[in-house]
């Protein structure tokens, strides 16, 4: 029967593939093509023993099943066990060369000031990875489109449906505080949090005090309204009807609003609870009357009015690639909106089994996102990747403080440092790399008449890349730590493709009024409806 190299030839295939899925399926998979194999063996036998015939199967069919089973089990369940996936290994291209990082989920941090080519060197390089790799992610566009031109190109490639929230040209609107996302208290506190503190443009550690107690009161109004708007109008959760409810509320109205739900109540307890006191209340409300001031604008209004892009970007049913377009001209209105709105899709992003993603955050230091120091490496067991971009040291530390800025600098494994200006900078820099041991010699002449002359010769521990080299790096020249390693390397400057999505409808000034006085209206059929329920 086996004699026939086309009959063999067949069954060894078939055999092949039951083998193939016997393996991925089950745990048994190895026992199973195992009693296959015996079984095939008896069947060859059914008509009586034959020692030709034994030897026949046994050479032909048995040996080579065996050996094919061995190598497919060993390929599947041992090679490659504890290495990354491919798709998270990235060889960079250099000028000359290239240089390999094992596993970009690990994290990378990429230090330069302006002009040292961080973003076309190597932001760039990593947004082609990301594409070739179909990764869904986050970007933090901080220059006004400039890395979002770059990035569409890439991703249009690769078939990933590209989302831009920008609030000087209105591309995709966006709910960061819709009720799918809002899932429970913890959720609704954390992203008050967030919008608050970046509205203030504080640190949780300035707060102390009497002003503590201010930003907690505020803090708490925030989430009760976010609270009520999601369990009893949740067709207007949005951040510009809880902001409009605020701003049109009498402090009566919105203390009975936000008594009238348990939950609501129990998070604005500080505020309600002080109401006597008009001054500690005026207080608290000035605060957040001065911080909803900022981002009540008519665009802003417009883009966070609807929920029209999905957050969870790396659920293999919806994947995609969010730009979020900061404008240095109007960081203070528009950072405070872009944190809230990252950090809700981190929170979405962060569940297990997900495709492999990214978070490039392009001027890190610009926004605060809540725990950052503890983001990457969280981050790192959802399969997310996370790409962090400053100028300087030194903005990291004044955003969350020294200790924190440490922090989250140490939890990304490859640092790319490039031209600095800042001494302290160059420092941190120098403090990565190792100690090493370089002979010096000194020289001393006598004063007297002698002419004696003394040579010294010794040892003395220094640091193996110096302080000073940063200062004379050039555009595209980075020193990179990596593993423990450490390398001076220059990147080409590539030519990219620069394009943006044509929106799919440009707004004009009429419909964003109209859109604006409609959340207002809105809100007040909210406030009569409470009122008539007392």
């Amino acid at each position: 029967m086996f004699s026939n190299l086309y009959i063999l030839t067949f069954f060894i295939t078939v055999s092949v593939i039951i083998f193939y899925f016997s393996l991925k399926v089950s745990t048994w998979g190895n026992a199973i093509n195992l009693g296959y194999i015996f079984t095939l063996l008896l069947i060859s036998f059914s008509k009586g023993f034959d020692f030709d015939m034994f030897v026949l199967v046994g050479t032909r069919l048995v040996m080579p099943l065996m050996i094919i089973n061995a190598i497919m089990y060993e390929l599947l369940f041992h090679v490659g066990k504890g290495k990354p996936e491919k798709q998270y290994v990235f060889r960079m291209p250099l000028s000359s060369g290239s240089m390999k990082l094992k596993d970009i989920r690990r994290g990378v941090s990429i230090i330069g000031a302006a002009g040292s080519g961080k973003t076309e060197s190597v932001v760039a390089q990593f947004l082609r990875h990301f594409s070739r790799h179909s990764f869904s992610g986050i970007i933090h566009d901080y220059k006004n489109f400039e890395l979002s031109r770059i990035a569409y190109p890439l991703f249009k490639e690769s078939k990933l449906p590209f989302y831009l929230i920008s609030f000087d040209r209105v591309f995709h609107k966006v709910n960061p505080i819709a009720p799918r996302y809002m899932l429970d208290e913890e959720s609704v506190n954390e992203i008050s949090r967030v919008l608050l503190e970046n509205l203030l443009e504080k640190k949780e550690s300035s707060f102390s005090g009497s002003s503590k107690f201010f930003n907690d009161a505020a803090e708490g109004i925030i989430g009760g309204l976010i609270w009520k708007l999601k369990t009893d109008y949740p067709h207007y959760c949005t951040l510009p009807h809880m902001i409009a409810i605020f701003q049109q509320c009498t402090t009566y109205e919105l203390v009975e609003l936000l008594s009238s739900n348990f939950t609501s109540k129990a998070m604005a307890n500080a505020f309600i609870n002080g109401v006597e006191s008009e001054r500690q209340t005026a207080a608290v409300k000035s605060t957040l009357s001065n911080a909803f001031k900022k981002i009540s604008t008519q665009r802003i209004f417009m883009v966070l009015s609807e929920d029209e892009i999905p957050l969870d970007i790396n659920n293999a049913e919806n994947p995609g690639v969010i730009s979020v377009v900061n404008n240095p001209k109007f960081e203070s209105a528009y950072s405070p909106i872009i944190a809230t709105v990252i950090h809700s899709i981190t929170k979405q992003m962060s569940v297990h089994d997900r495709l492999g993603s990214f978070i490039l955050m392009e001027e890190a230091s610009t926004i605060r996102l809540l725990n950052m120091q503890r983001i990457p490496a969280t981050l790192r067991s959802y399969n997310i990747s996370t790409v962090y971009v400053i100028q300087d040291k030194i903005q990291n530390d004044i955003l969350y403080g020294r200790e924190a800025g440490k922090a989250i600098l140490s939890n990304l494994s490859y640092q790319f440092f490039g031209k600095v200006n800042d001494p302290e900078t160059a420092k941190y820099y120098e403090s990565f790399f190792e100690i090493v041991k370089r002979k010096s010699i000194s020289v001393s002449k006598s004063d007297n008449l002698n002419f004696d002359t003394r040579t010294t010769k010794s040892e003395r521990e220094v640091a193996k890349i110096r302080a000073d080299l940063f200062f004379r790096l050039k555009p595209g020249q980075f020193v990179t730590f990596s593993d423990g390693k450490d390398r001076k390397v220059k990147f080409a400057a590539p030519q990219w493709s620069k394009e943006l999505p044509t929106p799919k409808h440009e707004v004009t000034p009429e419909e964003l009024e109209s859109n604006f006085q409609k959340i207002y209206r809105e809100v007040k059929t909210i406030i009569a409806t409470e009122i008539q329920k007392k």
